[in-house]
């Protein structure tokens, strides 16, 4: 309940209110009590003399003590209570008992030993005789001690009337004060409230709040400070948002994978990279770290990087099929460990490329050593037999078919070179299709007719004239094709068609030939890949044209595809446009 600071302000002006009515009442009442005893003190001195002289004029001349009928008398005429008490303490007479046999002895009572000494004397005190608090004033005469008592009720009444006076007159500037203090606090924490309010939604994150109204005083000047630095944490957060959901946005483009751990060991960011290798189509935020990946080895090391606080640098497959180069470091702050990164490269492509660099010097190596040694045992031999001219010719006749497939595997290589080197040819020169097929097969009629193999063309839905290379365009027509006589069977057909879609023209060519493996089909562009290595050899093949075919195809823009079964092959080349 004091926690309000309205409830503390009224609280505490409440107790002042009654302390000081505490005080009033105390002050007043004793000032009260102290006048109304001076008064009747000072009455009683003059009743006392009267007394004095009243029982002197009434007492015959042989009688030393006054009767008790004249000290009766005497007392009703003052209002007092009349005691005349002998120099030895004993009672002589007085006017409120009439047997005075049961009476104390009055000598040490304190009234009666100052008069006895000072010739005056006075007391309060509890009379056991009248059951009622007394002021006792006495005075020495020459032959007994007159002691006058009244009753201190009108005082005590006194004292009733002021506490009760003061009392109520406390309880009304109370009551009238708390609710003063009430509305003046409520007045004073209303802004404070106000500022509470807009202080707590603010945390909140309702980042809108603002105080609208102000006062003219510190608390106005303090809201309009707090409004200000508002604004500002407002422009800071924005900004900070902004810069980090650009980060977030690199982080997330960032082919790498890319993943940080709390130093409590959970995952704090794991970017799009990263959930792709490990297949994580969740939240994985505030997860512990092996919950979420799932490789032993990974899982060992980034542990080994939270014992040793070293990085590490690991090569490995991670996952099936994916051989990764995985960076892990610490990330330390003041000497102490706060987490962990993890970079992870997916690798899998370079090293395919490096066994195929290897692969190619291996095969570029034999192709072209194969016909160097042969061409060199036949001149070997036609220096033997030198003089057999019949024999030399057959001999110069084989060499030449070797230098001719020596020729053709160079002149391929320096095209497919040409193609992946250099990337401005021009793709947008006028080229008829139709008529570069037709000049494709036109060149290969030799081979066509050689294996009586039926050409087949269904080309009347080309249209005359499209934007393109006709370099590349004849070596994808033309590689294509001749794959399509090479590995075709004797007496097979050869099938060209075409179909016209409002945005791509697709150009299908199908053989009879052996057809291609299924687990071939993925590999028949790369560079000297051959399905069957010495039906390669007899049809003459370099294992370099359909590389060509895929390379010029990307320079087109063009999308090549491969279908195959034991009945044959057939490619599909879709042509934009």
């Amino acid at each position: 309940m004091l926690k309000k600071i309205t409830n503390k302000i009224t609280v505490s002006y409440a107790i002042l209110i009654s302390l000081l009515i505490v005080f009033l009442l105390l002050f007043f009442t004793d000032l009260v009590r102290k006048s109304h005893l001076a008064i009747i003190k000072s009455e009683m001195n003059e009743k006392i003399r009267v007394a004095e002289l009243m029982l002197r004029e009434k007492k015959p001349a042989a009688v030393l003590y006054p009767s008790a009928k004249d000290i009766t008398e005497l007392a009703d005429i003052l209002h007092v209570r009349l005691t005349l008490v002998g120099f030895n303490g004993r009672i002589i007479g007085d006017s409120s008992v009439g047997d005075l046999s049961h009476l104390d002895n009055h000598l040490y009572r304190i009234e009666i030993k100052e008069a006895l000494g000072a010739g005056f004397g006075e007391s309060i005190r509890y009379s056991n005789t009248l059951m009622a608090d007394m002021f006792y004033f006495a005075k020495k005469t020459p032959h007994y001690i007159i002691r006058i008592a009244r009753p201190l009720k009108e005082i005590d009444d006194s004292e009733k009337t002021v506490k009760s006076a003061i009392l109520l007159m406390g309880l009304i500037l109370m009551t009238v004060a708390v609710a003063v203090n009430i509305v003046i606090s409520r007045s004073i924490t209303r802004p404070i409230n106000t500022t509470i309010h807009f202080a707590t939604h603010f945390a909140h994150g309702d980042l809108g709040e603002r105080i609208l109204k102000y006062s003219n005083d510190e608390i106005g000047t303090l809201q309009r400070s707090l409004n200000s630095m508002a604004d500002s944490l407002v422009e800071k957060i924005t900004a900070m948002m902004i810069e980090q959901s650009k980060l977030e946005l690199i982080i997330n483009t960032i082919n790498e994978g890319i993943a940080v751990i709390g130093r409590d060991k959970k995952m704090q960011l794991a970017n799009e990279g990263f959930k792709s290798l490990f297949n994580i189509d969740y939240d994985c935020r505030k997860m512990i770290y092996y919950e979420v990946i799932r490789s032993s080895t990974l899982n060992s090391h980034i542990e080994k990087c939270f014992a040793t606080e070293t990085s590490v640098n690991i090569e490995d497959e991670l996952v099936p099929d994916v051989i990764c180069d995985t960076y892990i470091k610490p990330v330390k702050e003041d000497g102490h460990i706060q987490g962990i990164l993890v970079v992870i490269h997916d690798i899998t492509e370079k090293k395919r490329l490096d066994q195929m660099k290897t692969e190619l010097v291996g095969n570029l190596s034999h192709e072209l050593k194969t016909p160097v040694a042969i061409i060199k045992g036949y001149l070997e031999t036609m220096n033997e037999f030198i003089e057999q001219p019949e024999l030399c010719r057959e001999y110069i006749r084989s060499a030449l078919i070797n230098v001719d497939r020596q020729d053709h595997i160079i002149n391929d290589m320096i095209k497919l070179n040409m193609i992946e080197t250099y990337m401005h040819f021009p793709m947008f020169e006028e080229i008829h299709i139709r008529d570069i097929i037709n000049n494709c097969t036109g060149l290969l009629s030799s081979k066509i007719s050689e294996k009586g193999i039926e050409l087949i063309r269904k080309l009347d839905s080309l249209p005359e004239k499209l934007s393109g290379n006709r370099f590349l365009t004849e070596e994808i027509f033309f590689n294509i094709i001749d794959n399509a006589i090479n590995y075709n069977k004797p007496d097979g057909k050869i099938r060209i068609t075409s179909d016209v879609m409002p945005h791509t023209i697709t150009v299908a060519i199908r053989d009879t030939g052996i057809g291609i493996p299924k687990e071939s089909i993925g590999r028949i562009f790369e560079r000297f890949y051959r399905v069957n290595k010495s039906r390669s050899r007899e049809t003459g093949g370099t294992g370099l044209g359909l590389s060509i075919v895929r390379h010029a195809a990307i320079l087109l823009n063009w999308d090549i595809s491969v279908t195959s079964d034991i009945s044959g092959t057939e490619f599909r080349i879709q042509i934009p446009c």
